[in-house]
Formats: structure tokens, C-alpha cells, sequence
């Protein structure tokens, strides 16, 4: 994974087939996540499992209805969809009915443009002017999923988290997911701020 740097008409790195098709499936299964997901030839995975056809099969996985005004049980979904009030059930209740659909055909939309990047890229991804903020608020999303897989709820967390990418060989199944989660999150956060810092002129 290279940095962002300015070229013509908006940013552009390079990344390994790996890459590239490792953050496509996290950006997919986050849509997903959110009860819309990216057409099936998309999200198909290399086992030919597709995905859910429907919102309701989504839905129905997820066992939550976005209608009902319910905070999500699943942590990842929780963070991306927030209620808009802390201290007043009633008023989360109600924000969350009537503004849920946007909010997560908004988050859709803007990780389909990562995707779409990402599944149209042979190893050059370019993020056109114009896509910047579709970007950052996508990668933004992404890092939230990541987090709330890894326990990650404050500053301190995420540098425990730093500090464990890369640091010793996984022993255990669960230790390998935990590795990759981990190294994952380390280079979406990376990558995003090379973004970040193309943008405003600096170089990485």
C-alpha cells in the first residue's frame, strides 16, 4: 500500500491485488451490514458465496428492523448509526425512524464509490475530484466497523491496537483473525490520513 499523493483531476496510490481486494470485500460486507447491499456479482466471494439478494434476507440476519426506532444490536452497526440523542429514549426513537433509511443510503453511496474505485483498479486506485469527502466519510466508516470488532473505545485502545500489528506471530484461530482485523485497521488509518495529507498540499 502506497500513500495518496495529488495527480490530475484528484489523489492516487497503489495497492496489491490483495489489498485491493480485501478492502472491496470489507467495503461490500459493511454495506451489507448497513441492509443494503452492493449487487451480487459484486460481493460475490472467491468460495461463490453470494450475498444476501434482498434487504429483508439482510434485515432478517441482522434480526433488527431499521423501522422499529431500536438502537442496532449488533456494536459495528451501532456506531454507524448512533441514535441522535443520549438522554431522551423517546427523541432517539423517533430521529432514528425518520432518518435511518437516508442515513444509511447516504453511507451506502459513499462506500460504493470506494468500491466501485477499488473493483475498476488493477493496482492504481484514483480518488477523482470531487469524490474526496465520499471517500473520507467511507474510510471514516470502515475504521468504525474495524474498531468496534476490536474493542477499540478510546484513544488508549486504538494505540494498544497500533502497537499489536505486525508485533508476533497469531497462535490460535482467533488470534489470526484478531491479527488481521488489527492490521487492517492500522492501514485504513494510515491510508486515510496519506488522503487526508495529499489533500491539504503535504506529502507523505
Amino acid at each position: 500500500m502506497r500513500a495518496f499523493t495529488a495527480v490530475p483531476g484528484g489523489y492516487a496510490c497503489e495497492l496489491e491485488q490483495a489489498e485491493l481486494r480485501i478492502i472491496a470485500r470489507v467495503t461490500a460486507d459493511t454495506c451489507e451490514l448497513l441492509g443494503l447491499p452492493l449487487d451480487e456479482a459484486a460481493v460475490d466471494d472467491d468460495d461463490g458465496s453470494p450475498a444476501p439478494s434482498t434487504d429483508e434476507e439482510v434485515l432478517a440476519s441482522l434480526d433488527w428492523d431499521p423501522a422499529a426506532g431500536q438502537t442496532p444490536r449488533d456494536p459495528a452497526l451501532a456506531r454507524l448509526l448512533p441514535p441522535a440523542s443520549t438522554d431522551d429514549d423517546e427523541l432517539a426513537a423517533e430521529m432514528r425512524r425518520l432518518t435511518e433509511g437516508s442515513l444509511r443510503e447516504t453511507k451506502t453511496e459513499q462506500l460504493r464509490v470506494v468500491h466501485d474505485a477499488l473493483a475498476a483498479s488493477t493496482g492504481l486506485v484514483v480518488v477523482r475530484a470531487g469524490q474526496e469527502r465520499a471517500w473520507l466519510a467511507a474510510l471514516t466508516d470502515l475504521r468504525l466497523v474495524l474498531a468496534a470488532r476490536l474493542g477499540i473505545e478510546t484513544d488508549d485502545d486504538a494505540e494498544r491496537v497500533y502497537e499489536r500489528a505486525g508485533a508476533e506471530e497469531p497462535q490460535t484461530a482467533a488470534d489470526e483473525l484478531d491479527a488481521a482485523l488489527t492490521s487492517l485497521y492500522a492501514a485504513l488509518t494510515w491510508w486515510q490520513e496519506s488522503l487526508l495529507e495529499a489533500m491539504s498540499g503535504g506529502t507523505s
